[in-house]
Order: C-alpha cells, then structure tokens, then sequence
C-alpha cells in the first residue's frame, strides 16, 4: 500500500507539471457531451465506462471497463484511485464524455508532452469535490498492480 502511496505522489507531481504546461499553453477547457455509456477510443472503437464503488464518503465514480484497479482508498476529506491498462489519449475522451455525465465539470483536458513522456491532464469538480486525473504513456515507477505503462491516478478533495 505505500508503494502506491509514493507513486501517486510522483504522479501528482507530474501531474502539476503536466498541469502548468497545459495553463502556459492556455488549453481549452473540456465541454460538456451527452455522449452514451462509452466513449470512442482513438480507432473508433468504444471504451465501456462503469462505476467503481469509490472509498470515502463520494460513493461511486467513473472508469472505463477494462481499467486495471490498483489503488481505490479514501476518507471523508479524499480520494485516491489508480489504475493502468488505458492510453492517456483514451482517458482523455473517457472523462470529456463521462464526467459531465456523473454530474461533474471538467475546467481543464488537456494532452501534454514533456521530457519525452506524453500524458494528459483534467481537472475537475461536483458534488463537493475537486480533483485532478494524470495519466501517463510512461509512469516513472514499476507498480506491482498496474505495472508502468499507462497509468492513470485519480486524486480528489472535499471542497467543504
């Protein structure tokens, strides 16, 4: 369990770098879709979404059906979801399609590449809570779970 710990906070970091990069080069924020229950991946094919039944006091929270569950902890305060086996650019049209969806605005998707890494960024907010989602093509650490490539981390707070 601690090796996932310090690996989401090395996610994290990259995450605000990810994230300045993404505010310096003044991305659009994501809008709204009222797309069905999966998402389109890059070839066109569909990416199933269901819920995971989330740690914590926020109850359930999206992610694609053939995510790799390596991390779902939380409190009252926050909640820590890590997965792998999806390709940043397919979390990216994921979450574009389906936080709207669960009730959630997303302000920033952005794909970002830096330091020969590409990975994308999103942050969000709704039902109290404000998060980031990071996913990297490759992550700095080998996690016995979801191993080092394509690996997502999903990182939200209560705003109350």
């Amino acid at each position: 369990m601690k090796k996932y710990r310090s690996a989401a906070l090395a996610l994290a970091v990259c995450a605000v770098s990810l994230s300045a990069a993404a505010c310096s080069a003044g991305s659009p924020a994501a809008s709204s879709s009222t797309a069905s229950s999966a998402s389109a991946t890059a070839s066109g094919q569909v990416l199933p979404s269901r819920m995971l039944t989330v740690k914590g006091t926020i109850g359930s929270f999206p992610v694609p059906a053939g995510a790799k569950i390596g991390e779902n902890s939380g409190s009252a305060n926050s909640v820590l979801i890590i997965f792998g086996a999806i390709a940043p650019s397919d979390v990216s049209r994921f979450y574009a399609a389906e936080l709207p969806k669960a009730g959630y605005t997303v302000t920033t998707n952005a794909m970002e590449t830096k330091d020969g890494d590409s990975g994308v960024i999103i942050v969000f907010s709704g039902h109290g809570y404000k998060g980031n989602i990071s996913a990297l093509v490759k992550f700095p650490y080998d996690l016995a779970v979801v191993g080092d490539t394509n690996v997502t981390t999903i990182l939200f707070s209560a705003t109350k």
